[in-house]
C-alpha cells in the first residue's frame, strides 16, 4: 500500500507589490501517489527532496498559479521566494485538485525528521488500501503496530493505538455531513408535501369529472387512453412546475450564498450545472408520474350509473373521499415535522446569541503575522519586532490599545500537559490538559477579558525573570476551590511557572461549546512567531487597515499581513455557520405550512363547490350559515387534527437527529411542539374558514336548479 504524510504549513511570498502570507501543506513524496494526483506540469516529489541539504522545491496550486503568474507554463524550473528562501518550481497541480478546505496554495516537501520527539502526534497519515483489503482489517493491522510500539516505547505510546478511517470521512466531519442528511430529508419531506398537494386536486378535479370520463367511456374510449390523457396532464403541470423551481433556484443559490461561511470547504464549488439539472427534471417528471397515477388509474374506471348518482356530493360523499382526506392529513404531519424542527433550531439559535463569550468584539480590528527563521533568526529577534510594532501600533490616530495572542477565540488554538504544584503527578508523566496562548501586555484588555484577582501581564515579564502565567477561572475552579491559586504553581511544557492573575472565561472553540481551562503566557517568556494583533478602537475599525498596512511595511517591507478584519466580523461568522440549519429548515418549514395551508383550503374549496346542491338542500330545510359552517370547518378539521397527531409522533422521532444541533433546548420541548401545532392548525383553520363562509351564501333556489 501507498502510504504518505502531511501537515500543514504557511509562508511569507513577498514577490510583486504587496507580500502575502499563503497557506500551504508539508507532504512526503508519496503524498500525491496515495492520492494518485499528478500535477498538470511538471513533476510530482520524489525520495531525494526529503533528504537533508536537497534543493528546496515547490509544487503549486493551479489557483496560485494562475493568480500570481498568469498561467505562465515557463514559471515550472524558475524559483520563487517562500519566507525569503529560494523555492525552485517543480510543478502545479491540476485545476480540480482539492485537499481539505481547499485553501493550500503552495505545496513543498515534509523533512525526513519532521516527526520531532516521540509523542508528537502532529502528522496526519494516508494510505492507499491494498486491493482486497478493507478498512476493517487495516485497523487490526494499527492495532498490532500500535501494541508493539507501546512496547518498545512506553513512556511515549503506552495507551496509544491506531485506527482506520475512510478519507471521505476525514474531509467532511459528521456534523456537516448530519446537517446535509437532515436537509435531505428536509427537502424531500417539502417535496412529498408539494406532490401530495398536486396529487390531492388532481384526484379531486378528476371525481369531479366522473360523469364526463363516464361518458368518454361508454362512447368507446378505452382505459388505456384515459389513462394516458390524464397522466399526460399531471407531467404538464410537473414540468412547469420544475421549470419555475429551477428559476426561483438560481434566486435560492445567491441566498444560501450569502449565509454560509465564506471558509465553508467546497463553497466556491455550489452551483447549478447540468447534473443539477438534470436531476431536477428527473425529479419533477417523476413526482409527476409517481403522484399522477393514482388519481388517473382511479378515473379510468368510470361507472356511469355510480358517477350519476354521486355526482357531484363533495368530499363527504366521494367514493374516494378517504383518500383525499388522507393525503391532507399526510401533508399536515410532514408540515408539522419541519416546523417543530425548525422550532427548535431557532430557539436554540436564539439561546446562542444571548450566550456572553467572554470578550468584547465591538470597535477591534484584527491581523495576522509570521515571522520567518531566516529574517528573525533567534527569540530575541523576533520578540524586538513584537513589541516595536505594538508600540507603532499604539501610536495610530483612534487606537486606544493593543495586544497580541497566539490564538484569536473561535479560531482554535494549542494545547498541553499540565501539573499543579502540591497535587499527585500523574501517571506517566502525563496529566491534564490545558488550552495554552501566548499572549502580550495589553491583549486582555484590548479583548476586554476582566482581571479577577492578581495581576495582568507585564512588559516585566522577560526571558530573564521568573517564568508566570495567567489562568482563567475554569482552570482556577477546578483545582482551587477553597483558596485563592495567586501565588501557586503550574508546570507547562515542562516549566514551573508562578500564577499571578486570574482572568475571566472565554469561549474558545465556539459559543456552543464550554469554556475550557486556559493558561496565558508572556510572549517575552514563550516566543511565539505566529501572531494574532488586536486594536481596541475608537473609530471605524477599518478604517485603520491602510495606518496599519503602513506602519508594517516601515518596520518590516518584506513581512505579510494577513487574514485582515474585525473582532466583530470573527464573531459573525461564528454565529453564521451556527444559523445555516435553523434558516434552512426555517425556509423549509414555512414553505411547508404554505404547501399544506394551499392543499388544505384547495381541496376544501373544491369539496364545497362540488357540495353545491347538498348545501342548497340544507339551507332550504332552515340549516342556518352557522350549521353550514360549523360541518365543513368540521369536517376539516378531523382531517387536519389527525394529520397533526401523527405529525407529532413522527416529530418525537425525528427531532432526536437535531440534538448536537440544538442548544439549551430539549428535542421535545413542550413550548415549541404546543405552539407550533396550535399555529399550523391555526392556519388550517384560517383556510378552512374561508371556503366555509363562501357555502354559507349558496342560493338555496339556485343550488336546486343546477343539474
Amino acid at each position: 500500500a501507498t502510504i504518505g504524510a502531511h501537515s500543514g504549513a504557511s509562508f511569507n511570498f513577498a514577490e510583486g507589490d504587496r507580500p502575502e502570507r499563503v497557506l500551504g501543506m508539508r507532504v512526503s513524496p508519496e503524498f500525491f501517489a496515495a492520492l494518485q494526483v499528478r500535477p498538470a506540469l511538471g513533476r510530482a516529489f520524489r525520495a531525494a527532496d526529503e533528504e537533508p541539504g536537497a534543493a528546496r522545491v515547490v509544487i503549486l496550486s493551479h489557483r496560485f498559479w494562475s493568480r500570481r503568474y498568469g498561467s505562465d507554463s515557463a514559471l515550472v524550473g524558475r524559483s520563487i521566494l517562500l519566507d525569503s528562501e529560494p523555492y525552485q518550481v517543480a510543478g502545479v497541480l491540476p485545476p480540480r485538485f482539492q485537499w481539505d478546505d481547499n485553501s493550500s496554495d503552495v505545496w513543498v516537501p515534509l523533512p525526513a525528521d519532521a516527526g520531532g520527539p516521540r509523542g508528537n502526534r502532529s502528522l496526519r497519515v494516508i494510505g492507499r488500501l491494498a486491493e482486497g483489503a478493507t478498512v476493517e482489517q487495516a485497523t487490526a493491522e494499527l492495532v498490532q503496530i500500535a501494541g508493539r510500539l507501546a512496547e518498545q516505547y512506553p513512556t511515549s505510546n503506552r495507551g496509544v493505538s491506531g485506527r482506520a478511517l475512510l478519507l471521505s470521512r476525514e474531509l467532511v466531519e459528521d456534523t456537516p455531513r448530519q446537517a446535509a442528511t437532515i436537509t435531505m430529508f428536509a427537502v424531500g419531506f417539502v417535496l412529498l408535501i408539494a406532490c401530495a398537494n398536486v396529487a390531492n386536486l388532481l384526484l379531486a378535479r378528476a371525481t369531479g369529472r366522473d360523469r364526463e370520463l363516464a361518458v368518454r367511456s361508454a362512447l368507446g374510449a378505452d382505459r388505456g387512453r384515459l389513462v394516458r390523457e390524464l397522466l399526460t396532464e399531471s407531467m404538464v403541470l410537473a414540468a412547469v412546475g420544475g421549470a419555475l423551481g429551477l428559476a426561483l433556484s438560481f434566486v435560492g443559490m445567491g441566498w444560501f450564498r450569502a449565509i454560509i461561511p465564506p471558509d465553508m470547504p467546497r463553497a466556491d464549488t455550489l452551483a447549478i450545472d447540468w447534473v443539477a439539472f438534470g436531476f431536477a427534471a428527473l425529479v419533477s417528471i417523476g413526482s409527476g408520474m409517481v403522484f399522477g397515477i393514482a388519481p388517473a388509474v382511479r378515473s379510468a374506471r368510470p361507472d356511469l350509473v355510480t358517477s350519476l348518482r354521486d355526482g357531484g356530493r363533495g368530499l363527504s360523499g366521494l367514493r374516494h373521499g378517504k383518500m383525499l382526506a388522507g393525503l391532507v392529513a399526510f401533508e399536515m404531519a410532514l408540515a408539522l415535522v419541519l416546523l417543530i424542527s425548525a422550532g427548535l433550531l431557532i430557539k436554540g439559535s436564539i439561546a446562542l446569541q444571548r450566550i456572553d463569550p467572554g470578550f468584547d468584539s465591538s470597535s477591534a480590528l484584527t491581523f495576522r503575522t509570521s515571522l520567518s527563521e531566516k529574517e528573525y533568526p533567534d527569540s530575541a529577534a523576533v520578540v524586538r519586532f513584537q513589541e516595536e510594532l505594538g508600540s507603532r501600533l499604539a501610536g495610530l490616530d483612534g487606537v486606544s490599545q493593543v495586544g497580541g495572542v497566539s490564538s484569536l477565540p473561535f479560531a482554535g488554538g494549542s494545547g498541553g500537559w499540565y501539573q499543579i504544584e502540591g497535587e499527585p503527578p500523574p501517571a506517566q508523566g502525563l496529566g491534564p490538559i490545558t488550552q495554552v496562548r501566548g499572549a502580550t501586555p495589553g491583549y486582555l484588555r484590548a479583548v476586554g477579558v476582566g482581571l479577577k484577582t492578581g495581576r495582568d501581564l507585564s512588559l516585566a515579564d522577560r526571558f530573564e525573570t521568573p517564568r508566570v502565567v495567567v489562568i482563567n477561572e475554569t482552570l482556577a475552579r477546578r483545582h482551587w476551590t477553597d483558596r485563592s491559586p495567586l501565588g501557586g504553581r503550574i508546570r507547562v511544557f515542562g516549566e514551573w511557572r508562578d500564577i499571578v492573575g486570574v482572568v475571566g472565561d472565554t469561549r474558545e472553540f465556539g459559543v456552543d461549546d464550554p469554556s475550557p481551562p486556559l493558561v496565558y503566557l508572556p510572549v517575552a517568556q514563550s516566543t511565539h512567531r505566529r501572531l494574532t494583533f488586536v486594536l481596541k478602537t475608537t473609530r471605524e475599525p477599518s478604517s485603520l487597515v491602510p495606518a496599519v498596512r503602513e506602519e508594517v511595511r516601515t518596520l518590516a517591507p518584506n513581512q505579510p499581513i494577513y487574514d485582515v478584519s474585525t473582532l466583530g466580523a470573527v464573531v459573525v461568522d461564528e454565529f453564521r455557520s451556527i444559523q445555516i440549519m435553523p434558516r434552512l429548515l426555517a425556509v423549509f418549514g414555512l414553505m411547508a405550512l404554505l404547501l399544506a395551508v394551499i392543499g388544505v383550503y384547495g381541496v376544501i374549496a373544491y369539496a364545497v363547490a362540488q357540495r353545491t346542491q347538498e348545501m342548497g338542500v340544507r339551507r332550504a330545510l332552515g340549516a342556518g350559515a352557522g350549521n353550514i359552517t360549523g360541518l365543513v370547518v368540521k369536517n376539516a378539521m378531523t382531517v387536519c387534527g389527525i394529520g397533526a397527531v401523527v405529525g407529532l409522533g413522527l416529530s418525537l422521532l425525528a427531532t432526536r437527529g437535531l440534538a448536537s444541533f440544538l442548544y439549551g433546548v430539549s428535542a421535545f420541548d413542550p413550548v415549541v411542539f404546543g405552539g407550533i401545532t396550535a399555529a399550523l392548525l391555526g392556519a388550517a383553520f384560517v383556510a378552512t374558514l374561508i371556503p366555509a363562509r363562501r357555502a354559507t351564501r349558496v342560493d338555496p333556489i339556485v343550488a336546486l336548479r343546477a343539474d
